[in-house]
């Protein structure tokens, strides 16, 4: 006698109808008669009576219904049980570069843990080249990362997203009001930027279109957090140049406003690493999850 065969006996016995009780398990009715007569071949016994309109319990059918519900019960719980210390071990750790992947991790996050209620991940801000090296040497188990800032080569790789330069404006400015600006059109402006060694994709990009332009910029501000840059924006201290996964980042007072004559092979490529070595379900489910998020969508 074994536990699916007495699951499928209580659809039976509880509907009275062998049709209604393959639809309520989600399987058709032949395997679901043939489970029923192993059952009964098992016990020696006819369990179920067939009537015009379904089906009845037996005496026999009654006394096992009677027992098997709660033995049902008793091994559902032992099952979660079970489950539930296995997924107290379980951890997924991720770590990634400040800024990239805003919209794309929370997301994942949500849907792994839908998935997987008990696996406890762990996010881990680091630059890209620590980044790569603890997932090579297995201390990290997964790794968001600026492509051309580290060495991903011996790792599998995924590109998630492909992120631009915007400009953060104070919400009362008039530049808040375009749609897009150009690089000559922040010469008037004094600028906050991050410090060189720590967002060297933006510095590049933002050097590049304004050795084009001709310009001298005026940066009177530095920040080296992207909510401390919004905040001097918002106070209107300056024009802040970020990746435009800041607009993620909710703050008061503050517009993003695309810079529309940067090229685009200045674009910052953000990619997934990770080894090949094997990898348990939950790990495989969330790269599925993150890929498939960052897979573009039909216009």
């Amino acid at each position: 006698m074994e536990l699916r065969h007495l699951r499928h006996f209580i659809a039976v016995a509880e509907t009275q109808h062998f049709g209604r009780a393959a639809a309520r398990l989600g399987m058709a009715q032949p395997p679901l008669s043939q489970s029923i007569m192993r059952l009964e071949e098992s016990l020696g016994t006819k369990l179920l009576e067939r009537t015009p309109r379904g089906v009845s319990l037996t005496t026999a059918g009654a006394a096992l219904l009677a027992e098997a519900k709660p033995l049902i019960a008793q091994a559902e719980i032992a099952e979660r049980r079970v489950r539930q210390a296995a997924d107290e071990l379980a951890s997924l750790s991720i770590a990634f570069v400040p800024m990239c992947a805003m919209r794309i991790m929370p997301l994942a996050i949500q849907t792994l843990r839908r998935q997987w209620p008990g696996v406890d991940v762990r996010l881990i801000e680091r630059g890209s080249a620590l980044t790569v090296a603890s997932v090579k040497n297995g201390s990290i188990d997964l790794g968001v990362v600026v492509t051309s800032a580290a060495d991903v080569s011996g790792l599998e790789s995924s590109t998630i997203e492909r992120m631009r330069l915007v400009a953060a404006v104070p919400a009362r400015w008039p530049l808040a009001q375009q749609a897009s600006i150009r690089v000559a059109d922040l010469a008037a402006y004094p600028l906050i930027m991050f410090p060189q060694q720590m967002s060297q994709p933006v510095f590049a990009a933002f050097e590049a279109a304004r050795r084009e332009a001709g310009l001298s910029p005026k940066v009177t501000q530095q920040a080296r957090h992207p909510y401390t840059m919004l905040n001097l924006v918002a106070n209107e201290l300056g024009v802040g140049l970020m990746l435009d996964s800041a607009r993620h980042l909710p703050v008061d007072g503050v517009v993003f406003v695309d810079i529309n004559d940067i090229p685009t092979s200045f674009d910052t490529e953000v990619s997934l690493v990770w080894t090949d070595r094997p990898h348990k379900a939950y790990h495989r489910a969330m790269l599925d999850i993150i890929r498939e998020l960052a897979a573009p969508t039909p216009d």
